[in-house]
C-alpha cells in the first residue's frame, strides 16, 4: 500500500532527477525530514484539537495552561510558563484570555505581593474535565494507525528527544 507521503516523495524524487539547480548534486526530500514531520504533526493535532474542541472553544495552549495550574494551584505566571515550556508573552497572553472567560482567577500572593497566584474556577476544570475527555479521543485517534506496541515505541521516543533537547528551546521545560 502506497501512502500519500511515498507518492509525493516518489514524484519529488522524479522531478528532481530531471531539474538541474543548485543543489542537483545534494538531494534533500524535506518530506523526509524529521523536524519537517514533527511540524506537520504539530498542526494535525492543532487542527484536531480545534475541530474536536470546538463547543469549549478552548486552544491546545489554553488547555496545557489549565492542566498546569490545575496541577500547581497557586502557581504564578513566570512559574507556569517554565512548567509548560511557553514563552512569557504566551503565557501572559493566555493567562488573561483565561482569566476574561473566568476559567482561572489570579488572587495576590501573600508571600510577595508584586506577584499573582493562578487557580482554576469550577466553570474552568469543567472546561478542563471535557477537554480532557476529548483529548485522550484525539490521541486515540491520531496514534490509531500505529500498533499499540509502535504507539508505546512512538511516545518513548518522542519523550526522549524532547527530554534531550530540551535546553534547545527558547522556553525550555522547566519543573
Amino acid at each position: 500500500m502506497t501512502t500519500s507521503h511515498q507518492k509525493r516523495r516518489d514524484t519529488l524524487s522524479t522531478s528532481r532527477s530531471v531539474r538541474s539547480g543548485i543543489d542537483q548534486g545534494q538531494p534533500f526530500d524535506l518530506y523526509a525530514t524529521p523536524g519537517y514531520m514533527v511540524r506537520r504533526l504539530h498542526q494535525i493535532v492543532v487542527s484536531l484539537c480545534h475541530s474536536h474542541w470546538g463547543d469549549l472553544n478552548l486552544t491546545p495552549v489554553q488547555y496545557a495552561c489549565l492542566i498546569g495550574i490545575r496541577a500547581y494551584p497557586g502557581i504564578d505566571q513566570r512559574g507556569l510558563a517554565r512548567a509548560i515550556a511557553l514563552d512569557r508573552s504566551t503565557s501572559g497572553t493566555t493567562v488573561e484570555q483565561l482569566e476574561r472567560r473566568r476559567l482561572i482567577t489570579r488572587l495576590v500572593s501573600e508571600r510577595d505581593k508584586r506577584t499573582k497566584e493562578l487557580f482554576i474556577t469550577e466553570t474552568g476544570a469543567s472546561i478542563l474535565r471535557d477537554a480532557q475527555r476529548i483529548a485522550w479521543e484525539i490521541q486515540e485517534r491520531l496514534l490509531q494507525p500505529l500498533s499499540p506496541q509502535d504507539r508505546d515505541t512512538f511516545v518513548r521516543l518522542l519523550g526522549q528527544l524532547v527530554e534531550s533537547n530540551n535546553e534547545l528551546s527558547r522556553a525550555p521545560q522547566q519543573l
